[in-house]
């Protein structure tokens, strides 16, 4: 134990005990390594939109400021890591996990979770507190999706958000499962909880082996979110990612069907093409088709085609434009264009 002049004088005046000393240079070392471990990222998402028929014409916007706080699990058969992340700014609300959607709200909790890991077979590891679902093909991050804007199916019957506990395991360098219980509720409210009973999470992903010729590397994903809410409402989700033969160019397809105790189901198909045309410009294209009846008027042959330019001008620059059409049964088509700046740090 190292101290100084000033501190040795203290302690032989009586002002100061050697073993406070020692305890709180230990728990400034302990502070100092917890610092080191934790990493801070994050993005601001900035964007402005074109449409005639919204109140968002011609209109900039700041979408969210993203802060994430997180350690990474280690290696070790009793790891432990964290994250927690948050949203601040006018979109924060949309998250849902606050309070209601629209109420105005703006910081919330993204997720606040603790992995921590248990020595059976190759590991098992728990992912504890608030995390994102086991369902669909995108999520609310606008870093994690080739598009600003959501498909038909993520902003309609999709959980997004979950209270409870999920554990995962890696059955082989090919596969994957992950099995979780949750607070029996429909909404993305942290803590929230509607029945009695608990939800179940499944969810299994396997990479076909080089073996099956064309279709080696064929990503396949299968979630569950079942007996949420007081209506048991069941949100099953199916995922493949098809290896192309041209360079740069990968085609996926996702599957979301959502089951009620009463009443007609929901089901979507979503068609999402990339192309890579060089190191910065990548074109992205998604079709979605489906019937909604979530709500009390029921959405009948949907019909949506986002078509995007993802150009990197600028070094962790995110900037994008995005054109949307959207149609179906009974309805007016829509259209609008999005451009989209996120800076990432």
């Amino acid at each position: 134990m190292k101290m100084n002049k000033w501190t040795m004088a203290l302690a032989a005046a009586g002002v100061v005990s050697l073993s406070s000393v020692a305890q709180a240079q230990e728990a400034a070392a302990g502070a100092n390594a917890l610092a080191a471990s934790t990493t801070l990222s994050g993005y601001v998402s900035t964007s402005y939109t074109v449409n005639d028929t919204a109140a968002a014409d011609d209109a900039f916007n700041l979408d969210v400021v993203d802060i994430k706080l997180a350690s990474a699990q280690g290696a070790g058969e009793y790891a432990t890591g964290y994250t927690v992340e948050l949203w601040a700014g006018p979109g924060a609300d949309g998250l849902g996990t606050g309070a209601a959607v629209g109420s105005g709200g703006t910081v919330e909790l993204y997720q606040a979770n603790i992995d921590v890991r248990l020595p059976v077979g190759n590991g098992l590891d728990i992912k504890i507190g608030q995390f994102g679902t086991v369902v669909g093909a995108e999520s609310n991050n606008y870093t994690e999706n080739a598009f600003y804007t959501r498909s038909r199916a993520f902003n309609t019957s999709q959980p997004t958000h979950h209270t409870g506990a999920l554990a995962s395991y890696q059955l082989s360098d090919d596969a994957s499962i992950s099995v979780g219980f949750v607070n029996d509720t429909t909404t993305n409210v942290t803590n929230a909880e509607e029945g009695t009973g608990t939800a179940y999470l499944v969810s299994l992903s396997y990479t076909l082996p080089e073996s099956t010729g064309f279709l080696g590397g064929t990503e396949l994903t299968y979630g569950r979110v079942d007996g949420a809410g007081t209506t048991d409402q069941d949100n099953q989700y199916v995922g493949v990612s098809l290896p192309l033969p041209v360079e740069g160019l990968s085609y996926n397809f996702a599957y979301d069907l959502v089951e009620y105790a009463s009443g007609s189901d929901s089901s979507f198909l979503g068609h999402y093409l990339s192309y890579a045309a060089n190191d910065k410009t990548t074109i992205n294209l998604r079709y979605e088709t489906g019937n909604d009846s979530s709500a009390a008027t029921h959405v009948h042959g949907i019909q949506d085609l986002s078509i995007g330019v993802d150009y990197q001008l600028w070094e962790n620059v995110i900037s994008r434009v995005e054109w949307i059409q959207t149609d179906q049964d009974g309805g007016t088509s829509d259209e609008s264009l999005v451009f989209n700046v996120i800076y990432s740090f």
